[in-house]
């Protein structure tokens, strides 16, 4: 039989959080006052504590990247598309957590969550820089 703390710990050590986490499990979900930018989002995941969260985006991310189902700008669209791709690039080097959390009808909180990491906060700007230029360099088939 497996108790629900058991599946705590189990959950917490898969995402690499422990089984106490300490202060880090008891903060809020950051959400940015300004529109969250690459830039911003790699200095969150390069400075966030383990376990702390952000939100990356709301709305319904494949609607809103979308050039033909969105009613965002281009320039919103695009700010969009690169904040999500570098957040799935940082989930890939194992630097964050990507979760969705349901709001309504189409409607969801994308949320990023810092995992543990050996690297320092300038190494880990330096993997995200090298992750996106090495997808970004790749050439179509």
């Amino acid at each position: 039989m497996i108790y629900k703390n058991d599946l705590i710990e189990t959950s917490r050590s898969h995402l690499g959080l422990g089984v106490d986490i300490g202060r880090a499990a008891l903060q809020p979900v950051y959400i940015p006052i300004e529109k969250l930018s690459e830039t911003n989002l790699c200095d969150w995941v390069a400075s966030a504590l383990v376990g702390h969260c952000i939100q990356y985006h709301e709305g319904l991310l494949l609607r809103d990247r979308s050039e033909t189902n969105s009613d965002l700008t281009t320039k919103d669209r695009a700010r969009i598309h690169s904040v999500a791709r570098r957040a799935w690039i940082a989930c890939e080097l194992g630097l964050v957590h990507l979760f969705s959390q349901k709001v309504g009808e189409d409607h969801y909180r994308y949320l990023a969550m810092r995992s543990s990491s050996p690297l320092k906060p300038p190494e880990i700007r330096t993997q995200l820089r090298i992750a996106q230029m090495a997808t970004s360099n790749r050439k179509p088939h």
